[in-house]
């Protein structure tokens, strides 16, 4: 008799972790990786308090939670507003690193609910 169990490889297969099947496992770790740069450019280069940084990105996290289910146009309305609260607080740079965490979190959050 043969008792001998497969023994697993140590090699780590990317073909296999960059699949379809890990597709919103992936655009969570681009958004996440994409979050921690923003909140590092914003503390660090535009001299933004980390706590006000860090809160606002949660914010827009909670925001596109919010409206992942509206029409496309919406979203729109949403970078426009973005794009104007930038301009009246001198902060455009600043407004769109945080559009970009909107754009990711909602592509995020379309991915996840239309996974097969």
């Amino acid at each position: 008799m043969n008792n001998k169990k497969p023994v697993a490889s140590s090699k780590f297969d990317f073909r296999n972790f960059f699949s379809k099947d890990n597709l919103p496992l992936l655009s969570l770790i681009v958004l996440g990786i994409y979050a921690l740069v923003a909140i590092l450019v914003s503390g660090l280069v535009f001299q933004i308090g980390f706590v006000v940084v860090c809160v606002i990105v949660v914010l827009e996290a909670a925001l596109a939670a919010c409206l992942n289910r509206i029409p496309i146009w919406i979203h729109g309305l949403v970078f426009i507003a973005h794009i104007v609260l930038g301009i009246i607080a001198s902060q455009i740079p600043f407004m769109v690193m945080m559009v970009f965490i909107y754009v990711l979190s909602i592509t995020f959050l379309y991915i996840w609910a239309n996974h097969e």
